[in-house]
């Protein structure tokens, strides 16, 4: 008699999206490796183990998609830092910094708007009501 020493078991579930007319899609496969003496009610659990994993991923809500962005166009950015006159302002940095919302792409202003971004050891936030753009260096813990 054979052993059964591999074996992959794969669902998916397909749902229709709330907010538009597309199908949501959403699948796992899983891949098994059993020992050479594993015994027939080995695999059973083994299997049963590996179909509740599968059905519990499943059942999770959706995870929200996160846009791919360029955070080089944050740490590279020119920041505004204190006013020292009508309109000039002296030179910002990473460590403290802001500057309007429209001198940045809509996806990473889409980015902010879900709440702070940590990029190595800076932090970059929507402030003055959503209009400016800031950063910081975070504080060592």
């Amino acid at each position: 008699m054979s052993r059964i020493l591999e074996f992959r078991l794969a669902k998916g579930i397909t749902t229709a999206s709330t907010k538009n007319d597309e199908w949501l899609k959403k699948s796992l496969e899983l891949t098994i490796q059993l020992p050479e003496q594993t015994t027939e009610q080995g695999f059973q659990d083994a299997l049963i183990h590996a179909e509740y994993l599968i059905d519990n991923y499943l059942g999770q809500p959706e995870t929200p998609q996160i846009p791919n962005i360029n955070t080089e166009e944050l740490m590279k950015h020119k920041w505004e830092g204190r006013k020292i006159g009508e309109g000039q302002y002296s030179e910002g940095s990473l460590s403290w910094g802001w500057d309007f919302t429209d001198k940045f792409s809509p996806e990473i202003i889409a980015v902010l708007k879900k709440g702070p971004l940590h990029v190595g050891e800076y932090e970059f936030s929507l402030a003055g009501g959503g209009g400016i753009v800031s950063t910081k260096k975070t504080k060592e813990k």
